[in-house]
Parts: structure tokens; C-alpha cells; sequence
């Protein structure tokens, strides 16, 4: 593939127009439904794709989202007293609190409205997970410009937490490839935001985990794919020189997607994902849905062939390497447990599990763990005397590496340089401790400070207020906070990210 400039997510038709838009009782903007022209030069109305019927119409979609939004906000502005939402899964691993609170649902916000593929944005609910979403674009040619790697993932939780996946080399994080959203404030009301309007809430939303108000709706960016995917894997020994190309990759992409992994000391991989429309004559596509692990070829194969679809949740059935924790990786669990519950989700339930009794006593009886799940952004300068310390100091192997680039918008809860790469290190296990529980959580803190990076807060947290605020914009935050939430209605950033609220 020839090398690129970099793409930006469209935002707009290729006409340049605006769409129209018309406000509803919840204060949210939405399309109209308006005239295009066919390829024969006839005028035809756009119709919104929503999910789960037979005939498509864009008029009812709308019209279903605004009532599910009116019930969500008519129970929010009745109720009284702290607030959390009910919804069906979650990628938060931290500890939570009990406490009490009213429980908002907005379970049934999982839809997808509409997919404008002229424009390349697709319409959806914040509890629209991505799997629904890639479903629903793929037919178009399309995938959302950055999809995270686990299909439970909601599109509205991407945005509020920070979601990045391997073409974020291309387009940044998640949040940077939307461009507009509702959001519900404590009192009810539900604001429309973007660059334009609203401009402070849509940049202060991103790291804001709900403590501001929950997406009802977001319109995501969308490029144009392919069917397929070459991937070709290079191994490394140094991490200077696999940094090193992963900074000639950022500047003048000659890819569509880049990861790499972290295997130990000298046993680099770095994995470039080139988008195809056939495979070549004779080759089939690698299936590592159920009895193969993805995770485990890229140290065996230097060239391999997945469909897109499998491509975007090659991570998703072993939740990256993680499944190892579960003894999935021999073959007679992979056989008990069979295709469809080798997943995320899986993972999720058992893993949360664990934490309850009778599961919860075997931390009793077994040598004390600390869990380790975090994932944190370095500047590409920075990124391998980080690891060389992670190394040192923390020893989880392997690490995801996930190259990304920063557009340059202010996101005030998340700031970033925008003159660097960043390289994001994922890592998740547990690591043996005679130390004071959270010793290990907190000296990863440490040490995103001293190499100038930033820690994604969907995990635990053991800053002092202080510290903390001087890593997220506390005036920002607090000024938000006045407009959207006065009385505290939702818990606070730091009381959510720390305080286990």
C-alpha cells in the first residue's frame, strides 16, 4: 500500500451542506430526514437504519428514541438525592462503594438510529455497544474510525471514559472522531453539544465517567473499509527501534491499523493491518474465534489474512491475553466453554465473580495478589525508558502497545500534547505482594508522571486530591460541574476515580 497523510473523520456530507436540524422536548437536536440524489439523478429520501425492524423509518426511530430519552430524563428530574445509572455491562474495574443511590435506567438506550453514509457518521445511543454499531455500518462499507477492542464496549462510555484501538494512529481516541452529542444533566435537561456549541461541556465530557451526565446520543465519525485484511507481523529486540517505527508510521502512515505487543525483554511485535478487497488466490482467512488464540500467533506467523469483521474483535475471545487467567488457553476448557462464551463478557462475569463470596475467600488461603489493570499514555520519546521501568518495577507480561496521535482539539479532562505520538501500554493481571495493598497501582501512577504521560481513570485510582488535580483540570471540571450537576446529584470525578463513589 502506498504511504498516506494521515485521514481525518468526515463530520459532513461530501456536499459540504449542513444538515438540517429540529429540536425535540429533551432539548436534543437531531437530522431531518432530507433529499439526496441517486446515482440515476432521481431525489431520494435517506432512511435511517434502526436496529431490530423490518422496515426502516426514519420518522419512527427519532420518534422512539425522543420517548426512551423523555422517560430517562422525566425519572431523573422526579427523582431526588444521589444518582447512578442501571445498564447491563460495564468495563469499569475498580471498586465501587455501596451506597445509596436512585438508579436511572438507561439500558434501553442501545440503538443505532441512523447511518449516514454520504456524510460517514452514524447516529446512536450511548448504550449502543460497538458491536451493534460495526454491525450495523459494515453493510455500508463503513467501520466507526476507531472501535475498542471488546465488543461490550458502549459507544457512550468510549466517549466519557477514553477508548482507543489500533487506527488511532490515524485518528486519535475515540473522542476525537465524534462530533456531537446529547447529553443529560442532573436536572433533566438534555444539552446538544459539539465544537461549536456548547463548546466547553463537549470537550470537558471526555474522562468525565458520568460524573457530569450521561450521552443519549452521539454521532460518530466513519471511514470507508474493506472486506479484508493483510496483517503483517515484525519482530523487534530493541524498543528504541520498534518506537522508531512506530513514529515513522505516525507521521506518514503506510498502514490502516498498528498495535504491537510487548512479549519480554528483547521480544518485541509489531503488527500492521493492511486493508484489502480479496484475498489473494489460494489464501483463506485465519479463524481465532474458539479453538486458536490470536494473541499466540503473532510470535508465530509474519503474514496472516482476517476478515475486517474478525480483525476489529481479534482481542475480544481471549480479552486480549487474559483468558490465561481462566485456563482457556488449553484446549479442553476452550472445548466446555465453545465458540459463543469465549468473550469479554465471559470474562467479565467471572472475573466480578471472584470478588464475591463463597469465590472471595480464596484470597484467604492463596499468597496475597494486587490486580493491575490499567492502561496509561506516554509520549513516544518516553515510551521505552517507561517500560524499561514497568519492566523493572512491575514485570506484567505481556503489554499491549497502541500507538495514537492527538488532533490537536483541547480535551480539558484529558489534556494531551499535540506536537507527539503517544504510545498507550495496556496491561491486566495480578502480581504477587508483600507490599501494602495498592503499592503497585500507585507506583504506575509515579511513573506516568515522571515520563509526562496520563492514566486512563476507567480502573483503580490511589491518587491524594491533590495529586489528582493536578493531572485533570480541577477549574474546568469544577465549572461543568456548577452548570451541568449543581448539587452534586452525581458523584464527583475524584470521588468516583479514587473513592471508589
Amino acid at each position: 500500500m502506498q504511504s498516506r497523510a494521515r485521514r481525518s473523520v468526515s463530520t459532513r456530507p461530501a456536499d459540504g451542506k449542513a444538515r438540517a436540524q429540529s429540536s425535540d422536548p429533551t432539548g436534543s437536536s437531531r437530522p431531518t430526514p432530507y433529499l439526496g440524489e441517486g446515482r440515476d439523478g432521481r431525489e431520494f429520501v435517506r432512511v435511517a437504519v434502526l436496529m431490530n425492524s423490518d422496515k426502516p423509518d426514519p420518522c419512527s426511530a427519532w420518534a422512539a428514541h425522543r420517548a426512551r430519552v423523555d422517560a430517562m430524563a422525566s425519572a431523573l428530574a422526579d427523582s431526588s438525592g444521589p444518582v447512578r445509572l442501571r445498564k447491563a455491562t460495564s468495563n469499569l474495574f475498580r471498586p465501587r462503594s455501596v451506597a445509596e443511590r436512585t438508579e436511572i435506567d438507561a439500558a434501553s438506550l442501545n440503538h443505532v438510529l441512523e447511518i449516514d453514509a454520504q456524510a460517514g457518521v452514524a447516529e446512536v445511543e450511548g448504550m449502543t455497544t460497538y458491536a451493534d454499531l460495526v454491525d450495523a455500518a459494515l453493510p455500508h462499507g463503513l467501520a466507526p474510525a476507531i472501535v475498542p477492542e471488546l465488543k461490550s464496549i458502549t459507544v457512550g462510555g468510549a466517549v466519557t471514559g477514553v477508548g482507543i484501538e489500533s487506527s488511532g494512529f490515524r485518528y486519535g481516541l475515540v473522542h476525537d472522531t465524534v462530533s456531537e452529542l446529547d447529553v443529560l444533566v442532573a436536572d433533566g435537561r438534555v444539552l446538544t453539544c459539539s465544537s461549536d456549541q456548547r463548546a466547553e461541556l463537549f470537550h470537558g465530557f471526555p474522562n468525565s465517567y458520568g460524573s457530569l451526565g450521561y450521552a443519549t446520543r452521539v454521532r460518530v465519525g466513519l471511514v470507508p473499509i474493506q472486506p479484508f485484511v493483510r496483517l503483517t507481523q515484525t519482530a523487534y529486540a530493541k524498543a528504541d527501534e520498534l518506537f522508531a517505527a512506530i513514529g515513522k508510521e505516525c507521521a506518514e502512515p503506510s498502514c490502516d491499523y498498528l498495535d504491537g505487543v510487548y512479549f519480554g525483554p528483547r521480544e518485541f511485535v509489531l503488527t500492521r493491518a493492511h486493508l484489502i478487497d480479496a484475498l489473494p488466490t489460494g489464501t483463506q482467512t485465519s479463524d481465532y474465534t474458539w479453538m486458536r488464540q490470536y494473541w499466540q500467533s503473532l510470535r508465530q506467523r509474519r503474514e496472516d489474512y482476517l476478515s475486517l469483521h474478525d480483525y476489529l474483535w481479534r482481542w475480544d475471545t481471549d480479552w486480549f491475553w487474559c483468558s490465561k487467567n481462566v485456563g482457556a488457553q488449553f484446549k479442553p476448557v476452550r472445548l466446555l466453554l465453545g465458540r459463543q462464551r469465549l468473550n469479554s463478557v465471559t470474562y467479565q462475569k467471572i472475573m466480578r465473580a471472584s470478588r464475591r463470596w463463597p469465590l472471595s475467600l480464596l484470597q484467604h488461603v492463596r499468597r496475597r495478589t494486587e490486580s493491575v489493570i490499567q492502561d496509561v499514555d506516554i509520549p513516544i520519546a518516553n515510551a521505552a525508558a517507561f517500560l524499561a521501568d514497568f519492566e523493572s518495577e512491575i514485570g506484567i507480561r505481556p503489554v499491549w502497545i497502541c500507538p495514537f496521535v492527538v488532533p490537536g482539539d483541547p480535551f480539558s479532562l484529558f489534556r494531551l500534547r499535540a506536537d507527539t505520538p503517544y504510545i498507550n501500554f495496556g496491561f491486566w493481571d495480578m502480581v504477587r505482594s508483600s507490599e501494602p495493598d495498592g503499592y503497585y497501582n500507585a507506583r504506575i501512577e509515579e511513573l506516568v508522571a515522571k515520563y509526562g504521560g496520563k492514566k486512563s481513570l476507567y480502573s483503580r485510582s490511589t491518587y491524594d486530591e491533590k495529586t489528582f488535580w493536578t493531572e485533570y483540570d480541577r477549574s474546568a471540571y469544577e465549572a461543568l460541574k456548577r452548570e451541568c450537576d449543581p448539587n452534586g446529584r452525581f458523584p464527583g470525578l475524584y470521588e468516583k476515580a479514587v473513592r471508589q463513589g
